[in-house]
């Protein structure tokens, strides 16, 4: 068996409703606001996870040399 180190993102999606004039005053008033402020009663349950790199910890001797070169 091999050891393997996964790196990972969460992402949730959600959706949050604000009154404005216009879609710049919108998004002023959500980049403005405290994050507790905004994602008040937002659903935080299902994460989205994404594997962004896989990375294998064991070093293959049939491929590397005892200075660690290729062969």
């Amino acid at each position: 068996m091999g050891n393997f180190t996964l790196k990972l993102s969460k992402s949730y999606n959600f959706e949050i409703k604000v009154e404005a004039n216009s879609i710049q005053e919108a998004k002023k008033i959500v980049q403005d606001a405290p994050l507790e402020k905004v994602i008040t009663g937002c659903n935080f349950d299902e994460p989205q996870l994404v594997i962004n790199d896989i990375v294998c910890n064991d070093l293959d001797p049939r491929f590397y040399t005892d200075d660690n070169k290729l062969r």
